[in-house]
């Protein structure tokens, strides 16, 4: 009698979700270098940083006297040039995105730790927001300076303190101001320990309080790596005579709230969706909180007599720099100077519900200080200022609906298209 024959189940030769995320990102990535090879020339900054690179590539191992950062990152995409044979312009941005692509997996690394399920969605909403998906194809610091603070955020958030004092040293040689986010991840420490304890933020000498000694040699042991790169950093800021390496003089250590108030229109835009989700929790908070209607009253007030951009970089005639123009309308037009505090308060208020409902209320409150820090002291009004302090919101901000998240996506996409395709005729810059 013959054997009956058994059918083997057909193979499944379809893609995951995550295949098809990188997938889609690579794609995304070579369409958008293919679109910048057909600008010539540098723009923005960067003849600068191009500069800097090809004194590298000739072995001539001087800081270019416009670069305000030691050359840590132009020496990488030098080095990663050489080795590929990349050299032209466009071979340097293509060796430029090697380098800058690896913010992608340590933002889905960072997102993946806090919420897992949301680690493709916050990922690609980094990629392309758009004011950053071009500077993957533009020889810029941004992006790798954001993926070494991602990572060493990542690495805080693990209790891997010693991996994450040598991605903050990396952070810091490539921008200096990444110093503040190396305190925030001190910061961090504290609360990882306080987490571990069962502490709550009393702030008393009792067994249970964060001023014990017990809580407080825990977190210095904690930040043991991290202080070597405080004392380093003060080292450098004493023999370089300031913070800037070069064109220091257009970079002072100022008080300039106006990049808050631009940062609360940047932030408010980017979060547009989530910002509209608010709106019950804002409402709440102001019935139960009554007084938050007077302080925003008087926020006002200290806002509309002290925005301003008298730096020389955001001049109203630089108009072919977008934000210029943006800052313009709001600062210098009265109609459009008081309307624009209405999405200021909104999103003052959006970072409060923010902390309310979040699970990681804790360092999301941790986060706003820092991010003031990181750009009020800045002369010059500029959004690239922001991406740190924006993209930390981004993995810490509460949920939102899937179809809020789909809309941001496709928002994003599309304005990443359009502003892409304008830098590369020179129609304009960001």
């Amino acid at each position: 009698m013959p054997k009956k024959q058994t059918i083997a189940p057909a193979k499944d030769y379809g893609l995951s979700e995550n295949q098809l995320f990188w997938l889609f990102v690579l794609a995304a990535l070579l369409l958008g270098y293919n679109i910048v090879t057909h600008l010539s020339g540098g723009i923005g900054d960067e003849d600068v940083h191009r500069f800097q690179i090809n004194w590298f590539v000739q072995g001539r191992f001087e800081i270019f006297k416009y670069v305000t950062m030691l050359p840590l990152y132009h020496l990488v995409v030098a080095g990663i040039g050489k080795l590929t044979g990349l050299l032209s312009l466009n071979g340097l941005r293509f060796s430029h995105l090697l380098f800058a692509a690896g913010v992608i997996p340590a933002m889905f690394l960072l997102v993946k730790r806090v919420y897992p399920s949301e680690a493709t969605a916050r990922t690609l909403l980094l990629v392309f927001t758009p004011f950053l998906f071009p500077l993957f194809f533009l020889t810029y610091t941004d992006l790798p300076s954001l993926m070494f603070v991602l990572l060493m955020v990542e690495r805080t958030w693990k209790q891997s303190y010693f991996p994450a004092a040598l991605l903050a040293l990396l952070a810091v040689l490539i921008r200096q101001p990444n110093v503040i986010w190396v305190a925030f991840c001190s910061c961090l420490v504290a609360l990882n320990v306080a987490r571990e304890q069962g502490r709550g933020l009393r702030f008393n000498r009792s067994p249970q309080g964060i001023l014990s000694q017990q809580f407080i040699r825990e977190v210095l042991l904690g930040n043991k790596y991290f202080i070597v790169i405080y004392i380093a950093f003060i080292v450098f800021v004493l023999v370089n005579g300031g913070v800037a390496v070069g064109d220091a003089e257009q970079h002072p250590i100022s008080f300039n709230l106006s990049n808050f108030y631009f940062f609360l229109l940047v932030a408010f835009v980017l979060f547009l969706p989530f910002n509209i989700e608010q709106l019950p929790n804002i409402k709440r908070l102001l019935v139960q909180h009554w007084w938050v209607v007077i302080v925003l009253v008087a926020g006002f007030f200290v806002y509309f007599y002290t925005y301003e951009h008298p730096h020389k970089y955001n001049r109203t005639e630089l108009d072919f720099y977008r934000h210029n123009l943006f800052i313009h309308y709001t600062c210098d037009i009265l109609q459009l100077r008081i309307a624009s505090y209405i999405p200021m308060a909104w999103m003052i208020l959006a970072f409060v519900t923010a902390v309310r409902a979040s699970s990681y209320g804790p360092a999301l409150l941790l986060l706003y200080p820092f991010a003031l820090l990181s750009f009020v002291p800045l002369p010059l009004i500029e959004q690239r200022y922001y991406v740190v302090a924006l993209t930390l919101f981004l993995v810490f901000r509460p949920p939102m609906s899937r179809l809020s998240t789909n809309i941001s996506l496709v928002i994003f996409i599309t304005l990443s298209a359009y502003i892409l395709f304008n830098i590369t005729r020179k129609i304009f810059f960001l």
